[in-house]
């Protein structure tokens, strides 16, 4: 005899942590997303960071690489990212004013 139920539920526990394990891999992968920004935070030798010397046109595209990566962001939710990457983004937009 057929027992949906049981069966539904016996298809959700062998698929929980596949999708859990895919959950984990998407959110490393997102991550990665703003590690190349990473780079601009390094000291030179009078330990400023590396964005305060980046002329204007430099700073926009790295506003414009940014906002892509932030919309990305937006698209799946990921609201750490979001965070992070609109800390970057009010870092480089001030950059621009000096």
């Amino acid at each position: 005899m057929f027992n949906a139920e049981k069966e539904l539920e016996d298809l959700i526990n062998q698929w929980t942590p596949m999708l859990d394990k895919g959950l984990k891999t998407q959110k490393g992968l997102l991550e990665i997303a703003l590690v190349p920004f990473d780079t601009i935070f390094e000291k030179d030798v009078n330990g400023n960071p590396i964005y305060k010397h980046l002329d204007k046109p430099q700073t926009k595209e790295l506003i414009g690489a940014l906002g892509d990566v932030i919309s990305m962001y937006k698209e799946s939710k990921y609201t750490e990212g979001i965070k992070k990457g609109n800390k970057i983004m009010k870092l480089l937009e001030k950059n621009l004013e000096n």
